[in-house]
């Protein structure tokens, strides 16, 4: 579950005062200028990997800091020794066997209790640093550099820790998408996820910035409606996965890796019986019904009509 919050201008890190990051430093990565979109702040972030140079660095600054922390007691496990699977099925769902993989951080959600976006800067920055393992932002020279210690300069973002690794797309990814909104220069457009036992919506834009403001206002009615939701940013930012989920009798919601088909077993015996019958409904279990669904779509697709030009 997250909240997006629309911020007023480009500067992110002023406006998550108090929990600022002045002061800290961490790996920075930049990307090369011949990567990156020329599309305002939030854009320049939005990368296009020519070649897998720039993603297997990146993919080894991720493990070299996890091993880190790993080493410094943070974790109780190596995330690239844990057993992973392919459930049989049309699905393909990916299924982890993880003994030390816990589900305490996970917020429970009351009903007129949302879990905010300040409080989660406060709990990783102001109290336990060490979680973020390095930042990415744009670069002036033509090819991509790796600072091993510099400050969090402006429209960066942050890496920080996570429960599972994942080098290949969630199964979600490969589904059938039902477009139901396209509109505007930008090339946005929304679409549904065709035969998921989830309803999920995908927006899709050539515009990053403009993809931004319209999941920001999205995410802002789903709050104030109290509508479940998980949000999963894919293909380099090119592609936002909408996941929309029921509140159950125990006030728990599926992770964002769960809805997209990616399953972690602390128990050998679950790991090994685990069916896609049993996850297909899994996540039925906590998806909205047709009705409930319909609404929000013609919620999303109305927002989205007033950015399309």
């Amino acid at each position: 579950m997250v909240t997006v919050k629309q911020l007023q201008d480009g500067d992110f890190l002023s406006q998550c005062s108090p929990f600022s990051v002045q002061g800290i430093k961490i790996p920075l990565y930049r990307f090369g200028s011949n990567s990156i979109l020329d599309d305002g702040c939030a854009g320049r972030i939005s990368c296009v990997l020519e070649g897998e140079e720039e993603e297997s660095v990146l993919d080894s600054i991720v493990l070299a800091q996890w091993e880190d922390r790993m080493w410094k007691g943070l974790f109780r496990y190596d995330v690239t020794a844990s057993e992973i699977k392919v459930v049989r099925g049309r699905k393909k769902f990916i299924a982890q066997f993880n003994e030390g993989w816990s589900r305490d951080f996970m917020p429970r959600m009351g009903k007129n209790i949302s879990f905010c976006q300040e409080d989660m800067f406060k709990f990783s920055w102001m109290e336990r640093q060490e979680e973020l393992l390095f930042s990415v932002a744009s670069g002036e020279k033509s090819n991509a550099e790796l600072v091993l210690s510099a400050a969090v300069p402006d429209c960066a973002l942050l890496i920080a820790i996570n429960a599972c690794y994942l080098q290949i797309p969630l199964p979600v990814e490969f589904m059938r998408f039902d477009t139901i909104f396209g509109a505007g220069k930008e090339g946005m457009s929304i679409s549904s996820v065709a035969d998921y036992p989830i309803k999920t919506l995908v927006l899709e834009s050539n515009h990053f910035k403009t993809m931004m403001e319209v999941l920001a206002e999205i995410c802002l009615c789903l709050q104030e409606k109290l509508i479940p939701y998980n949000l999963l940013i894919s293909d380099h930012g090119k592609r936002i996965f909408l996941f929309f989920q029921l509140q159950t009798s125990t006030n728990s919601i599926l992770s964002a890796w769960e809805c997209g088909g990616y399953f972690l077993f602390k128990s050998r015996s679950e790991f090994d019986q685990a069916t896609e019958e049993a996850l297909l409904k899994q996540l039925g279990t906590v998806s909205p019904d047709d009705e409930g669904f319909q609404a929000v779509k013609l919620l999303c697709c109305s927002i989205a009509s007033k950015f399309a030009s």
